[in-house]
């Protein structure tokens, strides 16, 4: 069979073509109410000013795009700006390289303006993460579970941002590509693949318990080659090497700024604390729902964690087992509780494989690619609301607007 005819390659193609689509006839559409951004305002930082109505791509480049662009085009300073307090100012460094300086790059040898560099680029990488997570959870699990898992991300309330200048598409191509260059073993290339996640977004950290994972399972069915002890110490490593990564991008902002702490300075410029985060959810549910939130919060995670300790979740294999439980975990206790979780939440792409086992339950199985259809329908409807409410700026009254 050719290879363009493969399902493998045909389907998560026209999903997320389908998606995309759909994109960019709401950008398109929605960008009429955005209002023109000057230099100066005082609610948000403008470095490139914006018309009104600037049209698609002067949608997909807002917010954070600004600051991909600086980057592309001028780089990391290598002094960090201040303001008249004296305390470190908004600046490139709280945004990691990978994803920009790729944009750079291109720009550098086709002349294309950032505007268009930047939303293509993140939506072909968007394009590649699709196909191979398809490929990762068809093996790995089945075909079913690789069908929700594209829909789900492709019609994901927040996937809009992969054809914006955001490195969500960037972030998840290196997560699944860490999660399968693990399963098939090659740990070299995985080395490798992890220093490339750990320069593109702050997630490397969760990647330890996988690696914990999947050596636990080949130890436990005594898989683990000719040298057990030399497997054992490589995996420890492994782990210690994924680990350590996490401060690689911190590290390199201070010796380039000749200032300890840069990186954590300049994320206290966007009023984010580089701590445990596990009250401010607390916090949140409370401010949402009272008393009963913060309940139904304990229930949610207890429910979730009985869920990821039943045998419905150990079919997945340790890879994806493993990232279900601390991708979601890192979220809890690492991330701000700023409207930025919506988006953040992507790479949770594992949740889709429990709408895949209910969505198979006896009393509506036969129906499930009808409910799938009408789950993908009401997920374009949530990304239409987030591209008018989190992409498009059509005011500058809103408290989010430190947070896309």
């Amino acid at each position: 069979m050719p290879f363009y005819r493969r399902f493998e390659v045909w389907f998560p193609a026209a999903v997320y073509l389908v998606s995309r689509i759909f994109v960019l006839i709401a950008g398109t559409y929605l960008s009429r109410y955005q209002i023109a951004l000057p230099i100066g305002l005082e609610r948000i930082r403008i470095t490139y000013p914006v018309p009104a109505d600037p049209g698609y791509l002067g949608v997909m480049t807002n917010w954070d795009g600004q600051w991909y662009r600086v980057i592309a085009e001028n780089g990391y300073p290598g002094v960090l700006p201040r303001t008249d307090l004296g305390e470190v100012d908004m600046n490139p460094w709280a945004f990691y390289p990978v994803f920009p300086l790729a944009v750079g790059a291109i720009m550098w040898v086709t002349g294309l303006p950032f505007a268009i560099v930047g939303p293509v680029l993140s939506t072909l990488i968007g394009f590649a993460a699709v196909h191979l997570l398809f490929r990762l959870v068809d093996r790995a699990v089945g075909r079913w579970e690789a069908i929700v898992a594209v829909v789900a991300v492709c019609f994901y309330v927040a996937s809009p941002i992969f054809s914006a200048s955001y490195t969500e598409s960037t972030a998840l191509l290196l997560v699944v590509v860490c999660l399968m260059l693990l399963r098939a073993r090659r740990y070299g290339w995985l080395v490798l693949a992890l220093l490339v996640l750990a320069l593109s977004r702050n997630v490397v950290i969760a990647m330890v318990p996988v690696i914990i994972a999947h050596a636990a399972l080949r130890w436990r069915q005594g898989d683990e080659g000719s040298d057990p002890v030399r497997f054992r110490v490589g995996m420890a490593v492994l782990a210690l090497y994924a680990g350590v990564l996490t401060w690689l991008w911190p590290s390199i902002a201070s010796i380039v700024t000749q200032t300890p702490g840069a990186y954590t300075q300049t994320m206290l410029a966007w009023h984010i604390k580089t701590s445990l985060k596990l009250y401010q959810w607390w916090n949140l549910v409370y401010d949402y729902a009272g008393i009963l939130g913060q309940v139904g919060g304990i229930i949610a995670v207890a429910a979730y964690a009985w869920w990821m300790l039943s045998r419905h979740s150990w079919r997945w294999g340790p890879e994806l087992w493993g990232w279900a439980g601390a991708y979601p975990a890192y979220l809890l206790l690492v991330t701000n509780t700023t409207p930025s979780r919506v988006r953040y939440a992507m790479l949770a792409f594992t949740m889709a494989l429990i709408l895949a086992s209910a969505l198979r339950w006896r009393p509506w199985r036969r129906y499930r690619y009808w409910l799938l259809g009408a789950v993908a329908v009401a997920g374009a409807a949530q990304m239409w609301w987030y591209t008018a409410n989190y992409l498009v700026i059509d005011t500058l009254s809103t408290t989010s607007l430190l947070y896309p």
